[in-house]
């Protein structure tokens, strides 16, 4: 069964406060994307909007930027937010990082983009959290899922079983439940959710998917 995560990637402060409130009606976790127009040449809200607006839900941060450091020095204090996500290829010292997070006591993260190979981070596994991979450009949402992400999850969890993975991208109605089949823990969806008529139905049907398909594999045993 995979948990879907409302995720909010935008650079207007009052879209991201209308989109919070939303999520935080149909979910516990929101993950919130913070892109610095360096790591990806999009930019998104920085941390003085997610201090500026407090949230009933817990946080993911999803940092797409180049020096992590005073990101997680900035978030990581904030009672709402449990855990936080670095890219991999960063030019900083990975292992630093994930260290620094849970000095404040919450989870730790690093993600993966498209072109890396999931095998490049093996030797973090062990200290981090949760992998997410990104199954298209980071800092840019509305992208369809890269071809490869079902054998990359697959590859992980040969790796390391325990392992929660997430999948950022693409997300939507034809693929949550195939994502799912494959071993993915947590499914982030953006456009899926925010460009449906009805943002509580698409989330519940969402969730339906992914959980309809946990039974059947269960039955199938």
């Amino acid at each position: 069964m995979a948990k879907i995560i409302p995720g909010i990637l935008t650079n207007s402060e009052e879209e991201y406060h209308e989109r919070l409130l939303k999520a935080e009606h149909v979910s516990d976790l929101i993950q919130i994307d913070v892109v610095d127009g360096k790591f990806s040449a999009n930019t998104t809200i920085q941390t003085d909007v997610i201090k500026k607006y407090l949230s009933s839900a817990q946080l993911e941060i999803q940092l797409m930027v180049v020096f992590p450091q005073n990101y997680i020095d900035d978030l990581a204090p904030l009672e709402y937010v449990s855990r936080i996500i670095f890219p991999f290829e960063i030019h900083g010292d990975v292992r630093d990082d994930i260290y620094l997070i849970k000095r404040f006591g919450k989870q730790a993260g690093i993600s993966l983009n498209p072109e890396t190979p999931v095998k490049a981070a093996i030797h973090f596994f062990d200290d981090i959290d949760i992998l997410l991979l990104m199954t298209g450009k980071p800092g840019y949402s509305g992208q369809k899922l890269g071809e490869d992400t079902y054998d990359r999850i697959k590859e992980v969890k040969k790796i390391v079983p325990d392992l929660p993975i997430e999948i950022d991208i693409g997300v939507n109605f034809e693929n949550a439940a195939k994502l799912a089949h494959a071993g993915a823990d947590f499914l982030v969806a953006s456009s899926a959710l925010y460009g449906a008529p009805d943002f509580r139905v698409a989330y519940e049907k969402l969730a339906k998917l992914a959980e309809v398909n946990e039974k059947k594999m269960v039955a199938g045993k």
